[in-house]
C-alpha cells in the first residue's frame, strides 16, 4: 500500500485532518421533529459501500442516508451538486479506489459496532435534555472521509469520519503525503469519538457571536463550551475533556496565574488579530510563548476557570450563559482573579 504520491483518480482531497478548531457547518433551516435522547448511529459507511461499487445505485440508500448524502457528496467529497447525473460515476470512483477500499476494511475491522458510544452519546444527550428541555436532539452518522474532517455538524446531524479514530499509531497518518504531528495523532483513538462529536456540535449549536471582537471573548467562549462539555460528559477525566496528557493538565493547575499574566502583560487579551486567534486558541504541541510542557489552546483553561466563577456568583441557568455573547461582562461578574 503506498499513499504517498498517489493521484487518487477522484478529485477528492486526501489531506490531513482539520480538526476541530474548523467545522463543516451546513446553516438549513431546523426542521428536526423532537426525538427522545436515546442514539442510533447510523452506519452511513456501511451503506454506501454496500453499494455496487461499478454501478453505485444512490437511489437504493434509505431514506435516512439520502439526509446526510447531500452534504456527503457536495461538502465532504467534494464531487459536485448530488443531483449531478455524472455522480455516479464519480462515486464509482470513490469506490473502487484501492486506499479507499483498504480504509474502509481497517474502519470496518476497527468498528464492527458502535454499542458503546451510542451508549455515551444517550447519556450526554439525556444530560443536554435535562439542562435544555424541549431542544432536538442531532442524529448521528458515520462515515468514511479520505482523512478530511473528523466531524460535520448539520442543524439536525452530527456526522464523524471513522477513518480519522484508526488509532495514534495507524499506518494511513504516517504514509500521507503531509503526515499528522504527534500532537494531533494521539487524540485520533476510539475513546475520543464522542467527546469530538460534542465539541463540535456545541460549537455550530452555540456560536461564537460576540459582542465584542477580540482574544478575550474566544478565550471565555471556548471556556463555556468546555463548561457545558463537562455537563454532558460528567464521568470524563479533565484532561481528556480538554484534549490534554494528565502532565499537560498539571500544568495548567499550577500554571494558572502565570498563563493569564502572560496574556495581560502581552496585552493580548484585547486585540483582535487573527493570528492570535489561531495561535491560542487552535490546536497546536505547546502554546505560543510558554514552556514547552503547556499544551496548546491552554489559555482555555483560564475561560473555563472565568466560567466557573461566574456561575458561582450570578443566578444564570446554562441557557442562560449560552446565550450570552457579551464576554467582558461574563469577566466582570466573575471578578477573575487567578
Amino acid at each position: 500500500m503506498q499513499l504517498n504520491g498517489v493521484k487518487s483518480k477522484v478529485k477528492f482531497r486526501i489531506i490531513g485532518i482539520i480538526f476541530l478548531g474548523i467545522l463543516w457547518a451546513c446553516h438549513s433551516g431546523r426542521e428536526s421533529v423532537e426525538r427522545d435522547s436515546g442514539v442510533d448511529v447510523i452506519r452511513f459507511d456501511r451503506h454506501l459501500f454496500a453499494l455496487d461499487h461499478e454501478f453505485p445505485d444512490i437511489q437504493s440508500l434509505d431514506a435516512r442516508d439520502s439526509v446526510f448524502f447531500r452534504l456527503y457528496v457536495e461538502g465532504i467529497l467534494q464531487l459536485g451538486k448530488a443531483d449531478n447525473p455524472e455522480l455516479p460515476e464519480l462515486l464509482s470512483l470513490f469506490l473502487q479506489d484501492s486506499i479507499i477500499l483498504e480504509v474502509y476494511d481497517s474502519v470496518a475491522l476497527r468498528y464492527p459496532d458502535m454499542m458503546s458510544q451510542e451508549k455515551e452519546l444517550a447519556e450526554a444527550f439525556r444530560n443536554y435534555a435535562y439542562y435544555f428541555p424541549g431542544k432536538p436532539i442531532p442524529a448521528v452518522y458515520t462515515y468514511i472521509s479520505g482523512f478530511n474532517q473528523s466531524v460535520v455538524v448539520d442543524s439536525n446531524f452530527i456526522g464523524i469520519s471513522l477513518d480519522n479514530y484508526l488509532g495514534e499509531d495507524c499506518v494511513f497518518y504516517k504514509m500521507l503525503a503531509t503526515p499528522i504531528p504527534r500532537y494531533i495523532t494521539r487524540r485520533m483513538t476510539e475513546r475520543e469519538i464522542v467527546r469530538d462529536a460534542l465539541y463540535g456540535w456545541l460549537n455550530a449549536e452555540y456560536p461564537f457571536r460576540p459582542r465584542r471582537l477580540d482574544l478575550l471573548s474566544g478565550i471565555i467562549y471556548q471556556g463555556k463550551i468546555m463548561y457545558l462539555l463537562e455537563k454532558l460528559l460528567p464521568d470524563y477525566e479533565q484532561e481528556r475533556l480538554f484534549g490534554y496528557t494528565p502532565e499537560q493538565l498539571e500544568w495548567c493547575r499550577n500554571s494558572e496565574e502565570s498563563i493569564w499574566e502572560f496574556m495581560v502583560d502581552n496585552e493580548y487579551l484585547f486585540e483582535n488579530q487573527q493570528m492570535l486567534f489561531r495561535k491560542y486558541l487552535n490546536e497546536a504541541p505547546f502554546s505560543s510563548g510558554m514552556p514547552q510542557e503547556s499544551p496548546g489552546k491552554a489559555v482555555v483553561w483560564c475561560g473555563y476557570q472565568i466560567v466557573r466563577e461566574y456561575l458561582r456568583k450570578k443566578d444564570c441557568t446554562l441557557q442562560e450563559l449560552m446565550e450570552e455573547q457579551d464576554y467582558h461582562k461574563i469577566l466582570r461578574g466573575a471578578a477573575y482573579r487567578p
